[in-house]
């Protein structure tokens, strides 16, 4: 048994899930990979069963969406750490153990994320605050056309000095390392969410629960962002936006979800049709130019 499994969830993007694999491969030697495919028709099942015979593959028939995946990563691996990632991530250099250790030595950690990076070098924003409705607000409505305004900012921790772990609220489920006894205690993901807002919501009922979650950036790789996302985009935007909607009636129950009810649901109405808006203006300039 290796001390850490790698689920790797896949959606027709076969030449970036070889390049994940093959990084792992070469970056973390023998460590276990899953790879859970989600019906795709690319190749991609293939591909892994010639390239990559020692990768234990789980087929889903369909798409039952990324919370589903995991979980079914998570029943398949048999480490006592899962570390759940999107296919379209590289290992750039090692760390694993460094990062395991932390995790070893803190028996309250639920969760981790590593440093994620963009191809450029630069830093994703990983990991995140629980924003207060206030920032949901702001970061929802202009968060796109004034992205580095003051609540964003905090939301997103851009000020954060990434060079020492820290605990933080939410980490990405992009690249998020998980104690398997702590995600089996919480129930797993919530297969409620199709896609999007898994990763909070999971590390919000961690953190309920009596666990930690960290970010450590001893351990680094790249994310190519939204290389599934893309394939549907306009769908893709509408589970976001549910998702958002299914987090807020979890977080806030009683009277304060009744009476926020109403504004939430115009607020992340106008949010989606501006975000579709902005996502066609884009499309057009770049078909113009």
């Amino acid at each position: 048994m290796t001390r850490a499994s790698l689920v790797v969830v896949n959606y027709n993007t076969a030449s970036d899930l070889r390049a994940c694999l093959d990084s792992a491969r070469e970056k973390l030697g023998g460590v276990e990979v899953v790879v859970v495919d989600n019906g795709s028709t690319d190749g991609s099942v293939e591909m892994v069963r010639e390239e990559f015979p020692w990768v234990r593959l789980v087929e889903n028939p369909g798409n039952p969406g990324y919370a589903s995946a995991c979980n079914r990563g998570l029943r398949a691996a048999s480490s006592p750490y899962v570390f759940i990632l999107n296919s379209d991530v590289v290992f750039v250099e090692g760390g694993m153990e460094e990062v395991l250790d932390f995790m070893d030595e803190r028996p309250e950690a639920g969760a981790l994320g590593p440093l994620v990076l963009n191809p450029d070098g630069s830093a994703q924003m990983s990991c995140r605050r629980f924003p207060s409705m206030l920032e949901n607000a702001v970061h929802g409505l202009l968060g796109d056309l004034w992205p580095d305004n003051p609540l964003t900012r905090s939301y997103q921790m851009k000020d954060l000095e990434r060079n020492e772990p820290c605990e933080v609220d939410w980490v990405s489920g992009a690249a998020m390392l998980l104690r398997r006894e702590a995600a089996e205690r919480v129930g797993g993901f919530d297969e409620t969410y199709f896609m999007y807002v898994e990763d909070v919501d999971i590390c919000w009922r961690l953190r309920e629960a009596g666990y930690r979650v960290f970010f450590h950036p001893g351990f680094r790789l790249v994310h190519h962002i939204g290389k599934t996302s893309s394939q549907q985009s306009t769908r893709m935007l509408y589970h976001h936006h549910r998702s958002m909607f299914i987090f807020f009636r979890k977080r806030y129950r009683g009277w304060r979800g009744w009476l926020l009810l109403p504004p939430v649901t115009a607020g992340l109405a106008a949010r989606f049709a501006l975000s579709l808006a902005i996502q066609r203006a884009r499309a057009v300039r770049r078909e113009a130019g």
